[in-house]
C-alpha cells in the first residue's frame, strides 16, 4: 500500500539553547512580589549592586555585550565608579550576621517587595555570595513556628539542580520589630516574569523551561513527606544567565503557605480551586504549573482581565477559564494547560507531564498534529520536521515539515518510518528515532483520547445523578425522561468545562481527584 507524503513549507522558528536568554533580560533581584513589568531596581545605586555580578564589562543599562567598543561619557563612567566604590566599601563591613556566624549581611539592598526585602549576603564557609531576604513578622502562632522550623530544616538537605537552594533561616529582630531571616542562593539574572517583554515566545524555550520546572516539581513531590510548593508563578522561577536554566524558588515562603501568613502572600491568579478550601495536595502545584504555561505561552498574566482579588475567585471556583487561555494557538500547548487546570481527577499529575511528548528531551525530531483530532476518527493527519539537523545524518532544509496520514489500525510506527526512509525524507540511520517519535506521538493522542471518554463517563455519571434527583422533586417517581436527558446531554456539559466538572470536584474524596 502506497502511502501519500508531501513537503511543506512551515513557520517554525526555533532558537538555540544558548539563547535561550536575550541580552536585555531584567537582572532583577530573587523572592520579589512585585506585581509592575518594570525593573525591581528603582535607583542608579541598585543597579550598580546588580551589575557586579554580571560578567566584567556587561551594562545592564545599556545592554551591550563584553568586548566591544561602547560609545560612553565622563560623567556616566564617574557614576558608574562611584557606586561601585561604594559597594565595595560596603561589603567591606557587615551589618548583621547568622546566629551561628555562618552568613553575613551586607547594606547592600538587591530588591524590595510588599513584605520582604533582599540584601546581599555572605556564605563564609564557602566565600560564595548569597541573598539575605527579610520578611515582616505576621505573627505566626507557637505551633506554626515550630512546624516553620521543622520544615526549614527539611529544606535545607534538598538539592536539586532546577530548585534554589535554600541555606538557612531564623527569627530576628529589626528596628525594633521581629523579622524571618531566609538565607537562599543568590540569583542575578531575573525571573520569568520578564517574558512580558516578548509578544512570542518560541516552541523549544518554553519545551524547555517547562520540563526543568516539571523535573523541580517532581523532585520535590517525591520527597518524604511530599514537599507543596503552594505558590508556584513566574515571578519566582528564576534564571541562571550562564546556561539558561530556571529555578524554582521562593522554598522558604512555601513553607508558611499553610500558615495565617499565606492570606498576604499568595497570589489568587494561581491558585488552584481547592486551595481556597484549605483541603489540597501536590496538585495544586500542577494546576500552578498550567498557569505558568499559559502566562509563557501568551505572555499575558492569567485573568488579567479580572478587576480585582473577588473576580478572580468567582472563576477559579466556578471553572472559567482565564480569557488568554483562547489565545493559546498551538493545539498541544493548549491541551496541555488545559489537562493542569482541570478540576477533576481527570487533571494531569507531573509524572504524566514529564512523559508527555511534548516535554521529551530534544531528539532533533519533533511530531504533531496536522490538524485538531476530532477524537472520532481512525485516520489522523500528522506532521513531522526536524528542529536540529545536527542530530540527525541526512541534509534537512529549515522550515520545511512532511505531512502524512496515519492509520490507528493498519499502520505502526516503524513501518511509516521505513517508508519515509525509502522516500528520501530522511537518513536510514535515523529511520528509529523517526520511528520513536512517531510512536511517541501518537500514543499519546491515544492517551488523550481516552481521557476525554473519561471526563465525557464522569460527566455524564454526574448529569444522570442529578438528574435523578431532579425527577424526584420535579417529576413522577416512574418518569424515565430525566435520566434519557442526562445521557443525551453529557457530551455538551464535558465540553463547556464548568456545571458538572466543579461538582464532580466538591463531591469526590480529594485523594480520587489526581488518579
Amino acid at each position: 500500500r502506497e502511502k501519500r507524503f508531501f513537503r511543506k513549507s512551515v513557520e517554525i522558528c526555533e532558537a538555540d539553547d544558548d539563547e535561550v536568554i536575550p541580552p536585555d533580560a531584567p537582572h532583577s533581584a530573587p523572592h520579589l512580589e512585585l506585581h509592575s513589568t518594570d525593573s525591581v531596581f528603582d535607583s542608579v545605586h541598585q543597579q550598580g549592586a546588580a551589575s557586579s555580578c554580571l560578567p566584567l564589562g556587561h551594562d545592564p543599562a545599556q545592554g551591550h555585550e563584553p568586548g566591544k567598543d561602547v560609545p560612553s561619557s565622563a560623567p556616566t563612567l564617574s557614576v558608574r565608579e562611584r557606586d561601585r566604590e561604594q559597594e565595595e566599601e560596603a561589603e567591606m563591613k557587615a551589618v548583621a550576621t547568622s546566629p551561628g556566624g555562618r552568613f553575613l549581611k551586607f547594606d547592600i539592598e538587591l530588591g524590595r517587595g510588599a513584605f520582604k526585602t533582599v540584601y546581599k549576603g555572605l556564605d563564609t564557609e564557602t566565600w560564595v555570595e548569597v541573598a539575605w531576604c527579610e520578611l515582616q513578622d505576621r505573627k505566626l502562632t507557637k505551633a506554626e513556628q515550630q512546624r516553620f522550623k521543622e520544615e526549614a530544616e527539611m529544606l535545607k538537605g534538598l538539592q536539586h539542580p532546577n530548585i534554589v537552594r535554600f541555606y538557612d533561616s531564623w527569627e530576628s529582630v529589626l528596628r525594633g520589630k521581629k523579622c524571618i531571616v531566609l538565607v537562599t542562593e543568590l540569583m542575578t539574572s531575573g525571573t520569568l516574569k520578564y517574558l512580558k517583554r516578548f509578544k512570542v515566545m518560541k516552541p523549544k524555550v518554553l519545551r524547555s523551561w517547562c520540563r526543568q520546572i516539571l523535573k523541580g516539581l517532581h523532585f520535590l513531590h517525591t520527597r518524604t513527606p511530599p514537599i507543596v510548593h503552594r505558590d508556584l508563578k513566574c515571578d519566582n522561577i528564576f534564571i541562571t544567565g550562564p546556561t539558561g536554566s530556571v529555578k524554582i524558588g521562593d522554598l522558604g515562603l512555601a513553607t508558611l503557605m499553610r500558615t495565617s501568613f499565606a492570606k498576604s502572600v499568595i497570589t489568587p491568579e494561581f491558585m488552584a480551586p481547592e486551595m481556597y478550601e484549605e483541603h489540597y495536595d501536590e496538585s495544586v502545584d500542577v494546576y500552578a504549573f498550567g498557569m505558568c504555561m499559559l502566562e509563557m505561552a501568551t505572555s499575558e498574566y492569567p485573568y488579567s482581565e479580572c478587576q480585582n482579588a473577588a473576580q478572580i475567585y468567582r472563576k477559579v471556583t466556578s471553572g472559567i477559564k482565564p480569557a488568554s487561555f483562547d489565545k493559546v494557538n498551538d493545539p498541544e500547548i493548549k491541551e496541555i494547560i488545559e489537562g493542569c487546570i482541570r478540576q477533576n481527577k481527570c487533571q494531569l499529575s507531573i509524572r504524566d507531564l514529564l512523559n508527555h511528548a511534548f516535554f521529551a528531551e530534544d531528539t532533533g525530531v519533533r511530531v504533531e498534529l496536522a490538524e485538531e483530532d476530532t477524537g472520532t476518527q481512525d485516520c489522523l493527519a500528522l506532521r513531522i520536521w526536524v528542529e536540529d539537523p545536527k542530530k540527525l545524518k541526512g541534509k534537512h532544509k529549515d522550515n520545511e515539515a512532511i505531512e502524512f496520514t496515519y492509520d490507528l489500525e493498519n499502520d505502526s510506527a516503524e513501518e511509516v518510518a521505513l517508508e519515509m526512509v525509502k522516500s528520501g525524507f530522511f537518513h536510514e540511520s535515523d529511520a528509529k528515532v523517526v520511528g520513536k517519535s512517531i510512536r511517541d506521538r501518537v500514543n499519546l493522542i491515544k492517551k488523550s483520547r481516552e481521557r476525554r471518554q473519561q471526563q465525557l463517563f464522569h460527566q455524564g455519571f454526574d448529569d444522570r445523578r442529578d438528574s435523578t434527583i431532579s425527577s424526584y422533586v420535579f417529576s413522577f417517581p416512574s418518569c424515565p425522561s430525566s435520566l434519557m436527558v442526562g445521557t443525551a446531554g453529557q457530551t455538551g456539559g464535558a465540553e463547556s468545562g464548568a456545571g458538572g466538572v466543579v461538582q464532580e470536584s466538591e463531591e469526590l474524596p480529594e485523594v480520587d481527584q489526581h488518579v
